[in-house]
């Protein structure tokens, strides 16, 4: 089974283009999750990390830590607030017969 780690956060709108891009290029995904109700300036960026085992609880930090000090490196290097994040299971589709 596939699990995604899921690590939103809060990152200035201006921004979350190229920062989607240069995540996308190291391996995460993106899903946004709308304004920042804290800062209408912010957009709300769920960083995606697939998986392929269900992690410990203490991986999800180190996870989040792994995103941070990408976020805050010289090659991205964007401002973004928040904590936390969790586990989601990733559900497979049935495969669609094509009926000819």
């Amino acid at each position: 089974m596939t699990y995604r780690v899921v690590i939103p956060r809060s990152i200035p709108f201006g921004e979350s283009n190229r920062v989607q891009r240069e995540v996308w290029k190291r391996g995460y995904s993106t899903r946004l999750a709308g304004r920042d109700d804290a800062q209408p300036d912010h957009l709300v960026v769920e960083f995606l990390r697939m998986v392929d085992e269900l992690p410990e609880p203490a991986d999800v930090p180190a996870l989040e830590q792994d995103l941070e000090a990408l976020l805050s490196g010289s090659r991205i290097h964007a401002p973004f607030m928040g904590r936390g994040g969790w586990v989601e299971t990733v559900q497979n589709r049935p495969m669609r017969k094509h009926v000819a």
